[in-house]
């Protein structure tokens, strides 16, 4: 039996190598396979596959909110959705996520700076930290055995490379070392309340330390493709001499302070008391299900391209290229979603009312002048609230409105095309406020009616967060369906 296995595995073997490095068979033209590989992605947890297809874009209603009128036919590929609005336990993940990687960094910064005379700090340092050797590190050894990745005296010689943190060992807030590195985080003792000898009297509420989320702060790099315009279709615009300045036009570095603001409740609604939503609402396990809100749409993005470096980091090397990032909708995109292959419909749900036969609101919305409470929510609602649309989408309209990747501007229709619709300025420091306005859609719990017309459109400054805003991320499929069925091919795409 052994010997069957082995034969059969030899063949195997055999078949794969001829499949993958043929030449051709007789002469004949018979292509080369790039991977050997399942090339096909999985469905991203908490995500729905939307269907490419057609519909018409634009204002279904008589008075449809910044909405320019024109309505055309336009094409959208294929994409992954997250099925509710980014909720307040996904976004803390993130938070958390910076807040761990800023202690381990610390505890590796300073163990390391001592490990020179201390083997007791070394061993700490090189737990939190990777390392690999160094890029031709045979050239200054003799007995070609691989330096060991865990001495200091190997990383101060350039044996080994530090690489980044080591996320596999876990941190412990009892540990002497947290305790230590943690310390950079917390408020100065001036800016709490507490008992201390500036203050002449006890805060017996407040009597522990506080983390100031102002150092809670996200670094990342993005390639801005608007730059690679010219300068591919053009390659005398390149110079190789100067390739670091042309890699930073193309390149740019973000920084963003990634906790949302809480203040925000009290802020957007003068003479309202919303001092408990300002105290819970984002830490508070109750509201864990609810969307997150006081986040800026610079902040979202931030939260994007983490996702994206989270999930590849969790994929296998040789199959890192076939990813696609986590991103913000396009405002087609976002519309074609929340219509849910409903032609002409006023309302994700395809009716032209807000309430159903029994007389029940279809989403958290304003429903009547001064009761919020009609529709079963003062506020927002659990991200996963009402009915799903016809592709699977929760809350498309109401609860909260959403932040799209587009730019907005009155006027986009007549300049963007037909298929896969987009219009995305940059902005830098000093520019127009009007260039910094990017679309938000489906309305919120604060709105009217109007503004859940899947056609509605509203804006806000990219560097606004608000306790009405949050979003959900879109995920690209990567390539086109190769198993299409005749049935698929006559089947309309439209209900």
């Amino acid at each position: 039996m052994k010997k069957i296995i082995y034969f059969l595995s030899l063949i195997l073997t055999i078949c794969l190598f001829n499949s993958c490095g043929s030449s051709g068979i007789n002469g004949e033209l018979v292509g080369s396979k790039t991977t050997i590989k399942d090339w096909r992605l999985p469905s991203p947890s908490g995500m729905v596959k939307v269907p490419e297809g057609s519909f018409v874009m634009g204002s279904n209603g008589e008075n449809t909110p910044y909405s320019s009128g024109k309505k055309r036919t336009i094409t959208i590929s294929s994409f992954w959705m997250d099925q509710t609005e980014i909720t307040n336990d996904e976004y803390r993940q993130f938070v958390h996520w910076v807040r761990d990687s800023i202690i381990r960094k610390e505890i590796y910064e300073n163990y390391a700076n001592e490990a020179i005379d201390d083997d007791d700090a070394t061993e700490v340092a090189f737990r939190y930290g990777n390392h690999k050797p160094a890029f031709g590190w045979e050239d200054l050894v003799d007995d070609g055995r691989e330096p060991d990745v865990n001495s200091f005296e190997n990383l101060e010689s350039g044996l080994i490379e530090y690489t980044g943190l080591n996320w596999s060992q876990k941190l412990d807030p009892n540990s002497s070392e947290y305790q230590y590195a943690v310390r950079s985080l917390y408020m100065n003792p001036e800016d709490q309340l507490s008992n201390n000898e500036n203050r002449s009297a006890p805060f017996p509420h407040f009597q522990h330390k506080k983390i100031d989320v102002r150092n809670l702060k996200y670094s990342y790099p993005w390639m801005d493709n608007n730059q690679l315009k010219g300068r591919v279709s053009d390659p005398s615009n390149f110079n190789r001499e100067n390739a670091d300045n042309d890699e930073r036009g193309i390149i740019s570095t973000e920084t963003v302070s990634v906790y949302p603001d809480t203040l925000s409740w009290i802020k957007d609604f003068t003479y309202t008391f919303n001092d408990p939503l300002f105290d819970r609402y984002f830490w508070h396990p109750a509201y864990g299900e609810y969307p997150v809100v006081g986040v800026s749409w610079t902040q979202a993005k931030a939260f994007c391209h983490w996702r994206t470096a989270l999930k590849l980091s969790a994929t296998s090397p040789e199959l890192r290229v076939f990813e696609t990032e986590y991103r913000l909708p396009t405002e087609a995109e976002w519309e074609y979603a929340a219509r849910g292959g409903r032609e002409q419909a006023i309302y994700p749900w395809g009716s032209p009312y807000s309430r159903n036969s029994k007389g029940c609101f279809l989403a958290n919305f304003k429903p009547l002048r001064g009761n919020y409470w009609a529709d079963g929510y003062i506020y927002t609602g659990r991200a996963d609230s009402y009915w799903k649309n016809d592709f699977g989408l929760y809350c498309m309209s109401g609860n909260v409105a959403e932040w799209t990747a587009s730019t907005f501007n009155p006027l986009t229709d007549v300049v963007v095309g037909e298929i896969n619709p987009d219009y995305q300025s940059n902005t830098n420091k000093g520019d127009s406020p009007a260039a910094k306005r990017k679309v938000i859609k489906g309305g919120s719990w604060k709105d009217i009616a109007a503004f859940l017309e899947v056609g509605a459109r509203d804006y806000e400054y990219q560097d606004s967060a608000r306790c009405y805003i949050g979003f959900r991320c879109v995920k690209g499929i990567g390539a086109p369906k190769s198993n299409i069925t005749f049935e698929e091919q006559t089947t309309p795409s439209i209900k």
